[in-house]
């Protein structure tokens, strides 16, 4: 009966662990949708700016924000890719887990646990 105890709170254990990781993957999409936002804006107004043959000084400025935003774009895209890897890792370990279990256990939420 200790093993099956053991295994249990192994499970409820990745069950939260699996929570925490989707949370923050939630968290990492909205802010690459913010990244990938203000980078289509930033291009629509480069876009603008390269057509206005009169403003060389706000193309220089355009392209500076552009290349800010391209960063923040693929830093979002990179530090999601490792929260979505670790999210699937941390899946199938719960998923061998409750195999092995045979049923998932009934999990309490804690204060701070994401809902």
């Amino acid at each position: 009966m200790n093993d099956k105890t053991d295994l249990e709170n192994r499970v409820v254990e990745a069950i939260r662990h699996y929570r925490e990781a989707l949370a923050a993957v939630e968290q990492l999409e909205q802010e690459d949708a913010c990244a990938l936002q203000a980078l289509r804006n930033t291009l629509l107004d480069l876009g603008s700016a390269m057509q206005d043959e009169a403003a060389p000084s706000p193309k220089n400025s355009l392209l500076e924000i552009g290349s800010a935003a391209v960063s923040r774009s693929d830093k979002a895209w990179a530090t999601l890719s490792e929260a979505t890897a670790r999210l699937d890792a941390i899946r199938l370990t719960l998923a061998a887990l409750v195999q092995q279990l045979g049923y998932i256990p009934e999990v309490e939420m804690r204060a701070g646990d994401p809902a």
